[in-house]
């Protein structure tokens, strides 16, 4: 896992937590389950998501890729 960081979002505004005002995030992907594709054993073809992670108060944001 990479040191939390800031974030900049497209629109360029800087990303803050809707909970706490935290600018420091940790960076994830994680996969966007869907129920088709797991009852056909396709998990792997979902589509991701970028997750970041406060530091202070640990809420998810995520985004769709």
């Amino acid at each position: 896992m990479d040191e939390p960081t800031t974030v900049t979002l497209p629109s360029g505004h800087q990303l803050t937590c809707d909970t706490c005002d935290g600018a420091l995030f940790e960076q994830h992907r994680w996969k966007l389950q869907t129920t088709g594709m797991t009852f056909m054993n396709l998990d792997w073809a979902n589509r991701d998501a970028a997750c970041f992670v406060c530091v202070a108060c640990r809420r998810i944001h995520w985004f769709h890729l």
